[in-house]
């Protein structure tokens, strides 16, 4: 038993030295590898939620937008409404996000996000951006997708706390151009 699996293993090796298919691509760690794969399925899209509904007279609503530039990969938008007027409107951006997986929940962390508030008072980079990251799970699930908002220290303003537990998002049409 022993020989043979010394003998397999010189068979391998001879194998390896010997394979002149051309160049041979890097091979990625399977968080790497899922890491891309999450970030394809969820480039160009555009999900949005509103708290209790888009015609309420009081209501929270979010936007998350993955978008393919190299300055915005992935946004989230944020208002406070009361009957037709908004109250509070911000806004969070990053050039990139990092993925972390638990089972299968990802979690999107933006890398050096800035933000901006167009209401009530404009203001650059005056939302308190740490501790920010969007849960996503049944991703790859047909169209069962859901999101929840992670506000570590509840520092976001109004419209949160808002969508921190799982719910399922509509999905918007995203026309580049």
């Amino acid at each position: 038993m022993r020989q043979a699996h010394l003998l397999l293993l010189c068979g391998l090796l001879a194998a390896t030295a010997c394979d002149d298919a051309g160049p041979t691509k890097p091979v990625l760690p399977a968080i790497e590898r899922e890491a891309q794969r999450v970030t394809s399925a969820l480039e160009n899209r555009s999900f949005r939620r509103f708290h209790p509904s888009r015609d309420a007279p009081e209501r929270r609503a979010v936007i998350i937008d993955f978008f393919a530039s190299e300055d915005q990969a992935i946004g989230l938008w944020a208002q406070y409404g009361l009957n037709d007027t908004a109250l509070v409107e911000w806004e969070v951006s990053a050039g990139d996000y990092s993925v972390e997986k638990s089972g299968s929940v990802y979690t999107l962390v933006p890398i050096k996000p800035s933000s901006s508030r167009s209401l009530p008072e404009p203001c650059e980079d005056c939302i308190p951006v740490s501790g920010l990251s969007i849960s996503v799970r049944n991703l790859f699930n047909g169209g069962n997708i859901q999101f929840k908002l992670n506000n570590a220290g509840n520092r976001l303003p109004l419209p949160f706390p808002v969508f921190s537990e799982w719910s399922a998002w509509s999905e918007d049409e995203y026309f580049d151009g």
